[in-house]
């Protein structure tokens, strides 16, 4: 299915160095963004929260506003 957004050119931007930081493309990025995203508010309903951890150690960071 094929959707049209618009956003920021600064967006834009991070977008575009993200893909060709990856070797990928910008729809695969956004692709990627959105399954991430899904998975977030699905975990959030089971009352589980995402973060940042090092591999040793306990979470760094949690992402909030999902």
């Amino acid at each position: 299915m094929r959707k049209q957004l618009i956003i920021p050119a600064e967006v834009d931007q991070r977008l575009t160095a993200i893909a060709i930081d990856t070797g990928t493309t910008a729809s695969e990025v956004v692709r990627k963004a959105l399954t991430l995203y899904i998975i977030a508010t699905e975990k959030k309903q089971q009352g589980l929260k995402l973060g940042f951890a090092r591999p040793d150690q306990a979470l760094e960071t949690e992402v909030i506003g999902l």
